[in-house]
């Protein structure tokens, strides 16, 4: 944390202090330059246990400007080393967020309207140690007031006043479970509002379909997914880049791509930030009123 502050220059600084406390302030930031470890070990095919020092100092001092990093039990840990860091790198067959072949639609982390728990991070840090070759595998990402700047009045009224749901459709028998909570797409303050656009990576076990009961609603939702599309800044993280998106104000995705699978594939470090007055989220296991409010564990939503 020390060393950011006094190697950053002043100007993205005071940007980072602002980043949460500002209306005004970018909806994601992009920093270039950050240093990264000298030798940076081959692209890891799979967990293990490895280390890049240099990038994670850095990675957890620029989110400690912001607030308080965290990793979440179940995402952090499931296919991942653990900790407060998630490694993203190529891993074809795992299917979820680190499957380069399908592309990631537009969503936000953890959305509590969805989750239905107060775990939703106020954003995240995404620093590359490497960067995709190719240059294929892009981060994509929509700025919700852009973003509602291009539906009408009638659609905006239409995602506020009906809510969407996130179905699974089971592969082997077509059945259909509910996954996490309905969610009204638009909510908050009409100059600043929080867009909900939400996506289930690929599963083998079943595929996901977005729903609404209103026709209206139904129609509103897919065409500001097909305007984020259109809209969003496309991001080729390169070695030394660093991604700062505040979770409430932008929508993200993610490009397919090709791995060579050879240990040069795309290499991102992840991190969440709570930015609550710099008070630590709560851990597992303690139950009082104020433990309640904030679970570090991923939430299991789909229901049988």
């Amino acid at each position: 944390y020390r060393r950011a502050v006094r190697w950053l220059p002043e100007d993205v600084l005071e940007a980072l202090l602002r980043f949460f406390v500002d209306p005004a302030s970018a909806p994601a930031l992009w920093i270039s330059g950050v240093p990264i470890d000298e030798e940076v070990p081959p692209t890891p095919a799979l967990p293990g246990d490895f280390r890049l020092p240099i990038c994670e100092t850095w990675l957890l001092g620029v989110a400690r400007i912001l607030g308080v990093p965290y990793g979440m039990l179940g995402f952090y840990t499931s296919n991942a080393r653990g900790g407060l860091i998630r490694d993203l790198a190529p891993k074809p067959g795992l299917g979820g967020i680190n499957n380069p072949d399908i592309r990631l639609s537009f969503h936000r982390d953890v959305p509590a309207n969805i989750v239905g728990a107060d775990c939703e991070p106020d954003g995240f840090l995404l620093l590359a140690a490497r960067g995709d070759p190719g240059h294929q595998a892009k981060t994509l990402v929509c700025s919700n007031r852009a973003l509602a700047a291009r539906l009408s009045p009638l659609e905006l009224a239409a995602l506020r006043r009906s809510p969407i749901r996130a179905e699974c459709v089971r592969s082997g028998t077509g059945d259909v479970s509910p996954y996490g909570m309905p969610f009204h797409a638009v909510e908050g303050p009409e100059d600043d509002p929080k867009i909900t656009l939400f996506y289930i990576p690929a599963h083998r076990e079943f595929t996901h379909r977005i729903v609404s009961d209103d026709p209206e609603t139904q129609a509103a939702y897919d065409h500001a997914v097909e305007i984020a599309s259109e809209i969003c800044d496309e991001v080729a993280l390169q070695a030394g880049d660093l991604l700062v998106i505040n979770n409430a104000r932008c929508n993200h995705g993610r490009t397919p791509f090709t791995p060579r699978l050879d240990g040069t594939d795309r290499w991102l470090l992840k991190t969440f930030v709570s930015a609550s007055g710099w008070r630590r989220p709560s851990q597992m296991g303690e139950d009082s009123d104020a433990n309640r409010s904030r679970r570090l564990a991923w939430p299991g939503l789909l229901q049988r």
